[in-house]
Order: C-alpha cells, then structure tokens, then sequence
C-alpha cells in the first residue's frame, strides 16, 4: 500500500529535524567537560549557543534561495551533513575553532524551518496541520532527549570529543535514509533560482522574509510572542545540565538524564499542544497561556535548593519542557496558515529568523548577568519577569483585535 503523502513528508521532516537537534543540543550536554577542556569559564556556554542560535539566522537571512534552488529536502540533507562537519571541527577543541563551529552548526541547522515548513505546507491536511506540524517540531525534542541519555555517558567515559562521535554519525546517516524520498518531495523546486552571491545577498532577498511577517499584523504580533518564549527555552536548555552541575552539585550523568525529561516533556508537549489547538482552533491563545505559565516556572526552576536527587528534579524537568518548549510546531502551523499566498518559505523563514534572536539575545545576556551579578538565581528571574511583561503584553492585545 502507497504511503500517504502527508506521512512521507511528515516522517522525512522529523527524522532530519531529530538528527539536527541532536547534533545541535549536545553542546549543552557536554559543556561542563567542554569548557574545562578548553579554559573558560562555564557561563561561556552561553555564547556557544548564542552563536549557534546566530547561524541559524544568517542562514534565514539569506538561504531561502538555496532551498527554492535545491528543494527542501535536498536542502535538508545537505545541511545535516554540514552539521556533521561543523561538530568533527569543534571536536578539534580550540576555542577559536569552538567558535567558528559553532557558528557553522548553527548555519547547517538554518534551512530547517523554511525547508520543513515548505514540505508539510504542500503535504500536510488542513484540519490536522497544528498536530502535523507540532509532531515534527517534536523531532527536535527528541534529539535533546538522545543528547541527555546517550552524549552525557558516552562524554564521561570517552571525554567530550568522543561523545560528540554519536550525533556526527546520526547526522550523515540520516542524510542517507531520507535520499530516496527526494523526488517525491523535491517536485516543486526551481532549479533555474539564482543562488550567486549577488542573489543571495542582494536587498531584496534580505527584506523578503521581513516583508511577509509585517505583511499580516496577526503573524507579527505571534513572532514577537515566540521571541520571548524563545528567550525562556534558550535559557533553560542551553544552561540546564550547566546550571544542575556547577551550582547545585549534581553529578554530569545525572544532570544529563534531567537534561533528557525536560527535552522529553518538551516532545509529548508538542504533540499534546498541537492536538490541543487544533480542537480548539486558536493556537495563539494557547501560546499566551503557555507564556503565562512558562514565567512562573522559570522562578520555580531559579529556586531549587541545592542537593536534589534525580527523583525530585525530573518531575520538574519534565513539566518545564512540556510547557515551555512544546510551542514551535504551533508557531510553524500558524506561520504557514497567516502567510501571505506563496510566500510559505518566506514566511517562514522572516518568522523564524526573528524568534531565533531570542535563542541569541537570551543566553548572551545570561551569560553576561552571571558573570555581572555573581549569581544564577538573578538571571534567571529576570528571564521569567520577560515573560511575564510579554504574556501581559499579548493577553491584552488578543483581547482587543477585532473578531
């Protein structure tokens, strides 16, 4: 019997979206050996995934084309094995190498969103697009929950270089599994698109994502929302196993294994909340009261007493993913549904771009507040105060639009 359509592009979308996870939240895992190893301080992690986060966005600035030229899902490989390529380099363990890798992992990671989302916008069914959406941005969840139960042992017993070894592998693998389904999937792409240079960085190309965003007021006022929320996540995932080790003394392992219910309470999150609002068919309610509760956890979160076991942790862990990390799939469904005719990709990428500053500004700022402040408490309570002045923000907006 023939596969779905729909399932191909869903199935093909998630596995890419997995491994590119995996690759990218194994940094957070490792950091604690990484920065050792390397003479910097732990907060340092911060600019990693800062600049990861950067990449990403460069790309969305700029490699729209690429995807319309290749087709999503030959785009899709190609940055997957990039990213393979960018960890064997940061592998070397120099911090100038750290940094450039970083940069690139980040850029191998950037054709994600718009490649994705151009796929399940032409495959997806209309009724069942925030649940569709949502289980492939699942993938993403369940890459950082391999990165926590299988990079922070392997770390342990073969440095952070070896456990990189794994994601490098899952990277190059799923380029190759995905191979077959590219005619189907790849049927739209436009081989004659100019990807010079001169195209790709010419003005318009730059302002074309930006324009469709402000083209509809609705999908600004969802990507300023996803900003902050970006902001929250960026926070909690890239200093979580960081955060358990250095200041409330849990072992690398079993900071890992935390590492992994909050990403894994982030993946049943994304399936839950996708179901959730396509029943009720108003994903941006559902995301403000999911900004509503992200605040209050995050101070929950800043709180937590020193000498905690993994028993008392995890359950929070879990329930901090489940809530503030399982909102990309909507925001992407939405995306695709507000987007102005034929500028999915564009829409998409504009959309993206701008809620990646979040996973940017965040952990940079965070970084700099505890080293400025001396503390990790303070930090994160400002990021739950943004949070909280945001969800007040959108409550009365979404109170006042017009039916």
């Amino acid at each position: 019997m023939k596969t779905p359509l729909w399932l191909t592009g869903l199935l093909a979308t998630t596995l890419i979206q997995m491994a590119g996870s995996y690759m990218s939240q194994s940094l957070p895992v490792v950091a604690p050996l990484l920065t050792a190893g390397i003479g910097v301080g732990p907060e340092q992690i911060g600019a990693i995934y800062a600049l990861n986060s950067l990449g990403s966005i460069l790309f969305m600035a700029f490699g729209t084309p690429i995807v319309v030229r290749l087709g999503p899902l030959r785009a899709l490989q190609v940055a997957v094995v990039c990213g393979s390529a960018s960890l064997c380099l940061l592998s070397a363990g120099i911090w100038p190498l750290v940094i450039a890798a970083s940069l690139l992992l980040g850029l191998s990671y950037g054709p994600a969103p718009p490649a994705s989302t151009r796929i399940l916008a032409a495959t997806a069914i209309p009724r069942h697009r925030g649940l569709i959406f949502s289980i492939k941005q699942a993938g993403a969840q369940l890459g950082g929950v391999l990165a926590g139960l299988t990079v922070a042992p392997t770390a342990v017993h073969f440095g952070w270089a070896g456990g990189l070894a794994l994601p490098v592998t899952v990277g190059v693998a799923a380029a190759l599994i995905v191979a077959p389904l590219r005619k189907t999937l790849d049927a739209d792409r436009d081989p004659p698109r100019s990807i010079s240079p001169r195209a790709l960085f010419h003005w318009r190309n730059l302002q074309a994502p930006f324009a469709a965003v402000l083209a509809v007021p609705q999908l600004l006022a969802l990507t300023v929302l996803t900003m902050c929320l970006a902001v929250v996540q960026g926070c909690l995932f890239s200093f979580c196993v960081t955060y358990l080790v250095t200041t409330r003394g849990m072992s690398l392992q079993v900071a890992g294994l935390a590492y992994a219910c909050m990403q894994g309470g982030g993946m049943i999150g994304r399936i839950f909340v996708g179901w959730a609002a396509d029943r009720s068919q108003n994903a941006m309610r559902t995301m403000i009261v999911q900004a509503w509760a992200s605040a209050a956890l995050v101070v929950v979160w800043a709180l937590l007493p020193a000498g905690l076991g993994l028993g008392a942790i995890a359950p929070l862990a879990l329930l901090m993913g489940l809530v503030c990390a399982s909102w990309p799939g909507l925001m992407l469904a939405e995306v695709s549904r507000l987007a102005p005719p034929g500028r999915v990709a564009d829409a998409a990428s504009g959309s993206t771009m701008i809620t990646f500053l979040g996973y940017v500004i965040g952990p940079t700022l965070f970084s700099f507040a505890v080293r400025g402040l001396g503390d990790w408490v303070s930090p994160y309570l400002l990021v739950a105060a943004q949070m909280a002045l945001m969800a007040v923000a959108q409550t009365v907006w979404l109170r006042r639009r017009p039916a």
